[in-house]
């Protein structure tokens, strides 16, 4: 019997804190703050609700995305929340007097932890933000600041946000404060090799601070106050340690997602195949979405299973509103597919008395009298290979579920009409886990029902190249010899688990799964997937999508849609390309396998 995932007392307690001092219980906390011990620093959870009642989540979502884009974002997470505490303070303590004995309270008990740590522990400690939280503790407890650096200082004196500053003075400070102090630029220059050596050094000293704030480890499948990008995860054991595949974390990935369609040891030969290299310590999850007709007893569950069937309800709605507009582009890509595959017939092998020799069949001659050692070619128009659709659905797809979840209807049920076998799954990470979700397999013909694909959501992360594997896993069970994969993506691959030491684009140091290195191994795994016969092209949907991005991953077989209105002509396009390219392939089938 599998152990079911439970949050634990701590856990709960805080969070409860944040929604108590926000007023609102409708919200996924995005940070939780917890002492060196694990229990949860009152104070500090109460700000984080405050930040949520007084101040625009959008804009500070906005703030927290650009501060995690930069290679110091450890350290500019942990300024903003020294800079909000202080405004967020002064903004509640107008009505909860209280609020200040508190404060004080919570700056004698930061103090009192460092009688308890050990030395190696108390010189991890001395890191630009502890020495600004201390900073501020002292002046709380009506002390001098005892910042000697004149540099920390300054950075120290403007990072005192009044309670009267609104949101939108608080990112524009904010901003000001990265480009003085860390030279911070929007196109976010590469750091030196000397930087990253400082970055890792502070990254493995800085594990234990009297008092932390750090991410929750629940997927968010709403918009959230602090939603930045996808980075949904509790930094346990100090900032870079991370702890995966623990029971719970099993029992809570098949309770939001569904029961896996492979069983534990087939998926087990899975990782041990695919979860190597730059995915070591990774884990793959595939699920075609049948939850346990038990209840869940963990609230955090059953919040996921609710938001996504709200988003189910609400991805039906958007189609129903627009029916005339999606049949309309269901029947212009079925006709354009129609034509490709009128266009671009198969070639078949067949038997004959002349043609091109198969050594294969000279035991026919031999022993059965067959003269028939050749072959020919017939050009047939019968279908002869399937297509993939893989969905990205990480947080950063929030913004577009309605949409993307009727596009993949639109794609699908288009093939289903032309014949064309076709499954249907997306992926996302959370917790070390990538999750390929399938809403269609080739095995449903083309009666298929194509409105499973509205169970379509967003939340967490995407680890593109992992996905890639993953989906390269699933095309096994294709019917056909040639496989077409499309993706649709916005091409910003970005995970919170790091590419490990010795994998291709972290030979020397671990690197972040995101930026250049994200993009490099999701384009690796597609030359892998191109080498072992897979036509590999995509869908840049949305506004943000990066093309520059997609041209270093994909080549030049994508297409970018930034009108819904585009989309059925431009996917037609793509996939015509694609059926184009399976008549120029060569063809490697043993012909003495299909002439018996």
């Amino acid at each position: 019997m599998q152990q079911k995932h439970s949050v634990s007392k701590d856990q709960r307690r805080a969070m409860n804190i944040v929604w108590t001092a926000a007023g609102d219980y409708s919200f996924t906390p995005a940070f939780l703050s917890f002492f060196q011990d694990g229990t949860p620093d009152f104070y500090m959870n109460s700000i984080i609700g405050y930040v949520r009642k007084w101040y625009e989540p959008e804009i500070i979502n906005r703030l927290f995305d650009l501060a995690g884009r930069s290679f110091f974002h450890e350290t500019l997470d942990g300024l903003l929340w020294v800079a909000l505490e202080n405004c967020a303070y002064e903004k509640e303590v107008r009505y909860r007097p209280v609020l200040e004995e508190i404060r004080r309270e919570h700056a004698r008990l930061f103090f009192e932890q460092e009688q308890f740590r050990s030395r190696q522990q108390w010189m991890a400690q001395n890191s630009l933000v502890y020495a600004l939280q201390a900073a501020r503790c002292r002046l709380v407890l009506g002390k001098e600041s005892s910042l000697l650096n004149p540099w920390e200082r300054n950075l120290f004196r403007d990072l005192q946000y009044s309670g009267n500053m609104n949101t939108q003075e608080i990112y524009d400070q904010s901003l000001l404060i990265f480009r003085k102090y860390f030279f911070f630029r929007e196109s976010l220059a590469k750091p030196s090799f000397f930087q990253k050596l400082r970055s890792s050094f502070q990254r493995r000293m800085l594990r234990h601070l009297p008092s932390k704030t750090v991410r929750t480890e629940y997927l968010l499948t709403g918009v959230s106050p602090f939603r930045t990008g996808g980075r949904l995860t509790i930094r346990e054991g100090g900032i870079g340690k991370k702890q995966f595949s623990s029971p719970e974390d099993f029992s809570y990935i098949e309770g939001c997602f569904g029961r896996s369609i492979y069983t534990d040891a087939e998926n087990e030969a899975i990782e041990q195949s695919l979860c190597t290299l730059a995915h070591r310590n990774c884990h793959l999850h595939f699920t075609d979405g049948e939850l346990s007709s038990v209840p869940d007893t963990d609230p955090l569950v059953e919040k996921v299973r609710s938001d996504a069937h709200r988003q189910y309800q609400q991805n039906l709605a958007h189609y129903r509103s627009r029916r005339v507009f999606y049949r309309n582009s269901i029947l212009h890509l079925t006709e354009q597919i129609k034509n490709a595959l009128l266009v671009y017939p198969q070639s078949l092998p067949l038997p004959a008395r002349s043609g091109r020799f198969c050594p294969g069949l000279i035991w026919r001659g031999l022993y059965l009298n067959d003269p028939r050692v050749f072959t020919d070619t017939l050009k047939e128009n019968s279908v002869d290979f399937s297509v993939d659709l893989m969905l990205d659905a990480s947080a950063s797809r929030l913004e577009y579920q309605e949409l993307i979840s009727c596009q993949g209807y639109v794609i699908a049920k288009s093939l289903q009409k032309c014949g064309i076998p076709v499954q249907v799954y997306s992926y996302l990470s959370i917790r070390g886990f990538t999750v390929m979700n399938r809403f269609l397999q080739y095995s449903d013909g083309i009666s298929g029902d194509c409105r499973s694909l509205f169970r379509y959501f967003a939340a967490g992360w995407n680890r593109d190249g992992l996905a890639l594997r993953g989906a390269g896993e699933l095309m096994h069970s294709s019917p056909a010899r040639n496989k077409i994969l499309i993706i649709l993506t916005d091409a910003s691959p970005n995970d919170d688990h790091r590419i490990p030491l010795g994998s291709p684009g972290a030979s020397h140091v671990s690197r972040d799964y995101s930026g250049q290195a994200g993009i490099d191994d999701t384009a690796r795994e597609v030359r892998a997937l191109r080498k072992a016969g897979i036509h590999v092209c995509a869908i840049l949907t949305g506004e943000d999508g990066d093309a520059a991005a997609a041209k270093n991953i994909f080549g030049n077989d994508f297409v970018r849609i930034e009108k819904i209105e585009h989309f059925s002509r431009a996917a037609g396009l793509l996939i015509q390309k694609q059926i184009q390219k399976l008549n120029m392939a060569p063809v490697y089938t043993d012909a003495s396998s299909n002439l018996l």
